[in-house]
C-alpha cells in the first residue's frame, strides 16, 4: 500500500477538521448507534471524491437506519432551509419572531446578523451560512404590534380603548371653548402620552395630533399676559399642560 502525505495550510486543515467534526456530530444527533469513521478515511473520501465520508461499515449502517439522506442534507447547505421552515411555520401554530415597534430597518438588519452569527457559530457551522440565516430571519420578523393584533393580547385592548378615548376627545375639543375646551385639551395630552408609552403610537403622530389642534384652536396655547406673582403662577402653570 501507497502513502501521499499532504502538505496542508493551517486554515485549510482547521476547515476540513471542524467539517468532519460537524458531520459526526450531526450524524450521531440523528442516529445514537452511528459509527464515526477516522479522521483518515474522512480525508481519504474527499481525495477519492466521495460523497459520503464514511467506511462501508458505517455507510450500511445508516443506510439500513434511513438516516444517512438527512445527514447528509444537514452537513451540506440545508441548516439554513431547516430554520426557515420552523420559522414559516412558526406563525400557523401561535409561536412569532416579534421586535420593537420602534426598530428602524437598520436595526431589524443587525439583530438578525447577530442573531444568525450566534446560532451558526454554536452549531459549529459554516460560516457562509449566516448571511442567508440572516435573511430569512428578518423576513419573518414582525412588530410586537401586529403578534399582539392577531393574539388579542391586554395590551391590544388598552390601545384599542385608547384610540377609541382618543376620538372622543378630539371630537369633545372641537366642540367646546373656554375653560372646558382647555380641559379637554388637558384629557387629550394626557391619553397622547398614555398612546406614546404603550406603543400604540409613535411621538411624532402625537406631535402631529397637537399641532393639528393647534391650528384649530390657537388660542388654547396661548399664554395670556401676567400682571401679578399669582397670575404669572397660574400661567406657567396652564403652559405646563398646554
Amino acid at each position: 500500500m501507497k502513502q501521499i502525505k499532504l502538505n496542508l495550510k493551517d486554515e485549510t486543515y482547521e476547515s476540513l477538521e471542524r467539517e468532519f467534526k460537524n458531520f459526526v456530530r450531526l450524524s450521531t444527533r440523528v442516529d445514537s448507534g452511528f459509527v464515526a469513521p477516522s479522521f483518515d478515511s474522512f480525508l481519504l473520501a474527499r481525495l477519492s471524491e466521495n460523497p459520503t465520508f464514511l467506511t462501508e461499515e458505517a455507510v450500511q449502517h445508516l443506510m439500513l437506519q434511513g438516516q444517512y439522506a438527512w445527514a447528509k442534507r444537514a452537513l451540506e447547505k440545508d441548516f439554513p432551509d431547516v430554520v426557515a421552515i420552523l420559522i414559516s411555520q412558526a406563525a400557523d401554530y401561535g409561536f412569532h419572531i416579534a421586535v420593537s415597534h420602534t426598530w428602524k430597518t437598520d436595526d431589524l438588519v443587525a439583530a438578525s446578523k447577530a442573531w444568525a452569527t450566534a446560532i451558526v457559530k454554536q452549531a459549529q457551522g459554516d460560516e457562509r451560512q449566516i448571511d442567508v440565516l440572516a435573511a430569512q430571519i428578518k423576513e419573518a420578523a414582525v412588530s410586537i404590534n401586529i403578534v399582539q393584533e392577531k393574539l388579542r393580547t391586554p395590551a391590544t385592548r388598552l390601545a384599542h380603548a385608547l384610540k377609541q378615548q382618543l376620538h372622543d376627545v378630539s371630537i369633545a375639543l372641537d366642540h367646546a371653548d373656554g375653560v372646558i375646551a382647555r380641559e379637554r385639551l388637558g384629557s387629550l395630552r394626557s391619553l397622547l402620552k398614555l398612546s406614546v408609552a404603550y406603543g400604540s403610537m409613535r411621538e411624532e403622530d402625537e406631535q402631529a395630533v397637537l399641532d393639528q389642534q393647534r391650528a384649530r384652536k390657537p388660542e388654547l396655547f396661548m399664554v395670556p399676559e401676567a400682571s401679578g406673582f399669582w397670575d404669572r403662577a397660574a400661567a406657567w402653570w396652564r403652559s405646563v399642560f398646554a
